[in-house]
């Protein structure tokens, strides 16, 4: 699920730096997704939004860039219903203008309330490890420099800052993680592990993430708490069927 929805998050995080301003799709459809289909999509070709067997977790963290423990509070079938969107958008609007555009659909077709709050949540400090660093500098001239791919079980990355891959960890154990390693420039990585939620098998051979982040980059995890800001959903409505 989250690297099925990460390019709408990616569009979410640019339209959380701007001025909030009220902006709609042109025209939007919401009907009732197949709750028997684990399987869920988002497209979002030149000028429309198609997503399908959405939630409404999916959707107001897509719509408001939310990690997962940024989200509190909210219907009992939050995580069951599903629901198709079929939207098109205003000529000549811009894709990073999408996240506003669904925040708007979220207040009229699910009438939507919210409050944020803070909360002093588990956290992890991404700290060098006992013995020094394993990771691989990058090249400068690496056309490659930028690239990334995140799934339950890997993570990579080529020509990043340790603070990006303190991001990506976020998915991985579900919790905040802070960069206080104090590295500076850009590296290579690849992180393979078990995952931590939903998808561990019983006969898993890949080592924790706490392990592999050892083990392959000197780096450790250190648990610690902060104050998080988080999003607590008041009030919603299933849509009627249009």
């Amino acid at each position: 699920m989250r690297a099925t929805f990460a390019f709408v998050l990616a569009m979410a995080a640019h339209a959380q730096q701007q001025p909030a301003a009220r902006v709609e799709f042109e025209v939007v459809s919401v009907k009732p997704g197949d709750p028997a289909d684990p399987a869920s999509s988002v497209r979002a070709p030149q000028g429309r939004l198609e997503m399908r067997n959405a939630t409404l977790r999916n959707l107001v963290r897509s719509a408001y860039s939310l990690n997962e423990y940024q989200l509190d509070g909210g219907p009992k079938w939050m995580d069951s219903a599903k629901f198709n969107i079929d939207a098109k958008l205003p000529a000549g609007a811009p894709r990073e203008q999408i996240p506003l555009m669904m925040q708007a659909m979220l207040a009229d077709r699910f009438h939507l309330e919210f409050h944020r709050a803070t909360k002093t949540l588990p956290e992890y400090a991404l700290v060098v490890a006992k013995g020094g660093p394993k990771l691989q500098v990058a090249s400068e001239s690496d056309p490659m420099n930028g690239g990334s791919s995140q799934g339950d079980r890997q993570i990579k990355g080529r020509g990043m800052p340790i603070s990006s891959l303190a991001g990506m960890l976020i998915g991985a154990v579900g919790a905040p993680v802070l960069d206080r390693t104090e590295l500076e420039g850009n590296y290579n990585f690849v992180l393979e592990f078990a995952p931590m939620l939903g998808t561990a098998k019983e006969d898993e051979t890949l080592p924790t993430i706490f392990a592999a982040l050892q083990d392959r980059l000197g780096l450790k995890l250190e648990a610690i708490k902060g104050p998080v800001e988080v999003l607590v959903i008041d009030r919603a409505e299933k849509p009627p069927e249009n």
